[in-house]
């Protein structure tokens, strides 16, 4: 016991020399020294008067970008401390119950404000000040000419290495040039698929394969057209659509490319596409209630199969459109087995009369869970085929470890009677 006490004051005595040090360290450290902020002052705001109920705080500087704050006014003259709306670069539109704030070329030197109210719009400039640094580059890989196309949609037109494209986005009603135009991609034309539609309006990339192409949107019957800019000639790889109604108020739009078949299903009276199947997702789930697949979606010949009516109502197929002569597929072309499946192949001379007949009757059948290993495998219920194909040879081992056990257990507690005695 004295020894004990003795180590446990030697120890204690060893750990305060350590910490001596620490702390004098940690006392004489020196003082934080005092920061200076070199930011400078905040720009003085411009109050202007959108109506007797609303104002807005406009910020434009050389040194801070453009912001706009809006904000109401009580009867009595004072305004209310809480904001309305907020507009910036990075969130240039706002609608509070009706009223539309919009802050126009936001990436220039002179925003504007805009208010929508009662169908009617009304611009403040904001003052003048410095333009978005880096501005939107000619090169980049979605940029290029944005033309409104009606129905709250725009067409970002470019012609460059890629070749001829219309990116067709949808940027609300009150999109106007010079605002950002780089929102939700509704559908994209260029060499590979020439024609699409979207919100009751159809879409042809028409000269595709010359150096000018144009855009031609056609609303309500009514056709307009947008030029791309000019660019290198190549060869249009893309077949017509194909309108195929399939039943239940659903139609398929089938197109063929170098890319490979994809079908368009649009719901009647949608102006949105529903679902959209290619050579990655060939077929509906069963849970979409019907039947729409592409059959072969690799092959040379795809064909699209389709049923939306129950009972005895046979399944539907047509053909995708033919590419142009000359375009090749731009992937491996890959036939799916469509005849009766093949023999199982014939058990090799080795094997035993009993396993032949198991691998025979049952057929093999990959896992798909997740059995988890170690610790936390408390719980998983294994394969049959893994308990079946446990080796007796563990249960031997563990039978003989506990005979020995035993063995030794017995000779020790003989041994001690006999020492005693």
């Amino acid at each position: 016991m004295r020894t004990a006490l003795r180590t446990s004051i030697v120890t204690a005595a060893l750990a305060g020399a350590m910490l001596v040090p620490a702390a004098g360290s940690a006392f004489a450290a020196p003082a934080p020294q005092a920061v200076t902020s070199t930011k400078a002052a905040a720009s003085q705001a411009e109050r202007v008067v959108i109506n007797k109920h609303l104002v807005a705080d406009m910020v434009n500087s050389a040194t801070e970008a453009p912001s706009v704050k809006i904000f109401i006014v009580n009867e009595d003259g004072t305004t209310r401390p809480k904001t309305l709306a907020s507009l910036d670069r990075g969130h240039t539109k706002q609608s509070v119950q009706g009223t539309v704030f919009t802050l126009t070329k936001a990436e220039t030197a002179e925003p504007v404000l805009t208010v929508f109210e009662n169908g009617i719009t009304t611009s403040f400039p904001l003052p003048k000040g410095k333009a978005a640094a880096p501005a939107p580059s000619e090169n980049d890989r979605y940029a290029g000419q944005a033309v409104s196309i009606g129905n709250g949609m725009v067409a970002v037109l470019r012609n460059k290495a890629e070749g001829p494209e219309a990116w067709i986005r949808y940027v609300g009603p009150h999109w106007q040039p010079g605002d950002s135009y780089m929102l939700k991609v509704l559908t994209v034309l260029n060499r590979q698929q020439t024609t699409d539609s979207a919100f009751g309006a159809s879409f042809k990339l028409t000269k595709a394969e010359t150096t000018a192409p144009v855009l031609v949107v056609t609303t309500d019957g009514v056709a307009k057209s947008y030029p791309l800019p000019k660019g290198k000639a190549g060869r249009t790889c893309a077949a017509d659509s194909k309108i195929q109604d399939i039943g239940a108020g659903t139609t398929a739009e089938l197109y063929m490319s170098s890319n490979g078949p994809k079908v368009v299903l649009r719901s009647s009276g949608s102006d949105t596409f529903w679902r959209i199947l290619d050579r990655s997702f060939p077929a509906l789930n069963k849970s979409d209630g019907i039947i729409a697949r592409i059959v072969n979606p690799s092959g040379s010949k795809p064909v699209f199969e389709w049923q939306t009516q129950g009972g005895g109502t046979p399944l539907g197929r047509t053909s995708f459109p033919s590419l142009p002569t000359g375009c090749e597929l731009n992937y491996k072309v890959t036939e799916e087995q469509t005849g009766p499946a093949k023999p199982a192949p014939k058990p090799s001379s080795a094997t035993t009369g009993v396993t032949t007949q198991t691998q025979a009757q049952t057929p093999v059948q990959a896992q798909t869970a997740v059995v988890p290993k170690g610790a936390v495998a408390a719980g998983a219920e294994l394969p049959v085929e893994t308990v079946a194909d446990t080796d007796d040879s563990t249960t031997l081992a563990a039978g003989a470890g506990l005979f020995a056990i035993v063995a030794a257990l017995g000779a020790s507690v003989l041994r001690r009677r006999r020492n005693h005695s």
